[in-house]
């Protein structure tokens, strides 16, 4: 059992001020990848390690792509084999159409207990919060049986590289369990939903829009796949069906285009047309079984199309080449992934909970992809998500998050890495 008067001396280093005002020096960052436009996640990285070496942290830069770094910041909290990492991202989307937004997108106003701003809740509220966590265990004199790193990773919200460099330079080899920082709304998050994402092109032949007997229009096939996609989509409806915590498994086209690269034209057949799809899967769902079925799904596809371009051109009297093809190429293969309840950072993050809020936690799933996904697929990491913000809210113009929310998350990060490094 831990002495209240311990807990009370970590909670009372954590100054509601100074994590606002870090939060705020962050979203004032443009820390949008953006080359053309000469941003990237680079200041960001650069603020927090000078930030943390204030604080007298180990810490490490590592150049995951030219402007682009990871910053990991380690604090040996005792000695111990448990190693718990926070993690955060520095990248932040798009704010797309500034006109559209009451707030400057980069300029961290508060109203009314509210900051607004791009990334104030996805995630560079959380990110604050971590590390002011860090800050208070470290500057409180408690001792740990452990180790915390603070994993500050870029590209979270592309194409992970952050946290794919982070695991190959070993940085994941002692972690023993990690809190994923994101806005989930105080909700515990044990499991998250897999992403699986394919490329469809299919090939036929160019001609005139008012020759198209000369050609071979792509148009079929590409109904034919939609249509396929939404049918696996009602099996897996059926089977496995809902997951208590993360909904229905989705086979979504996002993307439907043709051609498939350069410029359309009203009266161009194209030679090839393109379907991305968003796959979204739970657990009971095998990504080497939905794989395969998507190469089988291709094939299928590509001679139902042939035969009925054969049947088609038999009524026409035509003769010309049906060689169209099909293929699929898997883009992301990220699993969904499941942390027991009895796992010891689960029961940590309960009791931190229930110590801060007063309430017994809600349980539930992301619904989207952390970079939580490779720590727990490729390193067999226990994982729960957790952290300020409204759910729905990422993304969205006018993006906020609660500043009593945030200190309240604050207090939570810091009694999790306290009772998952005591007991």
């Amino acid at each position: 059992m831990i002495p209240e008067n311990i807990i009370n001396k970590i909670l009372n280093e954590i100054v509601a001020e100074e994590l606002i005002g870090l939060t705020a020096d962050l979203v004032k960052i443009n820390s949008v990848w953006d080359p053309a436009a000469g941003t990237s996640e680079q200041p960001a990285a650069d603020l927090v390690a000078a930030w943390a070496q204030k604080q007298g942290f180990e810490v490490q830069q590592d150049e995951v792509a030219p402007g682009r770094a990871n910053v990991i910041v380690t604090w040996t909290a005792g000695t111990g084999t448990r190693t718990l990492m926070f993690e955060g991202h520095t990248d932040v989307v798009t704010p797309g159409d500034l006109a559209a937004w009451h707030y400057d997108p980069f300029g961290a106003q508060i109203v009314k207990r509210r900051m607004y701003g791009r990334g104030t809740n996805d995630t560079k509220g959380n990110l604050a919060a971590m590390l002011i966590a860090m800050a208070a265990l470290k500057r409180s004199g408690v001792t740990l049986a452990g180790t915390i790193i603070g994993g500050v990773l870029c590209d979270e919200e592309d194409r992970m590289l952050g946290v794919q460099d982070f695991i190959k330079r070993g940085h994941a080899d002692k972690v023993t369990a990690a809190v994923i920082c994101e806005p989930q709304d105080g909700l515990i998050c044990t499991t998250q939903k897999g992403a699986l994402r394919a490329r469809f092109i299919v090939t036929g032949r160019m001609s005139h829009g008012a020759m198209p007997l000369s050609g071979l229009n792509t148009a079929p096939a590409v109904a034919a796949l939609i249509n396929a996609l939404h049918t696996l989509e009602e099996q897996a409806a059926k089977d496995p069906g809902r997951d208590e915590h993360l909904g229905w498994p989705s086979f979504t086209p996002t993307v439907i285009q043709a051609p498939a690269t350069g410029a359309s034209q009203l009266n161009v057949m194209p030679r090839e047309a393109m379907v991305l799809v968003d796959i979204r899967t739970i657990p009971g769902q095998s990504h080497p079984d939905i794989i395969n079925r998507l190469n089988r799904l291709a094939t299928e596809i590509e001679e139902k199309t042939r035969r009925a371009y054969e049947q088609y051109d038999q009524l026409l009297g035509l003769d010309r080449n049906r060689n169209l093809k099909v293929a699929v190429e898997i883009i992301t293969d990220r699993p969904c992934t499941l942390t027991d309840r009895d796992d010891p950072v689960v029961r940590a993050s309960h009791r931190a909970s229930v110590e801060v809020t007063g309430k017994q936690p809600v349980y539930a799933g992301v619904p989207g992809a952390t970079d939580g996904t490779f720590l727990w697929a490729l390193k067999n990491i226990p994982i729960v998500t957790m952290g300020a913000g409204d759910r729905q809210v990422p993304h969205q113009v006018d993006e906020w998050v609660d500043l009593n929310q945030l200190v309240e998350t604050a207090k939570i990060y810091a009694l999790t890495a306290l009772y998952y490094l005591v007991d």
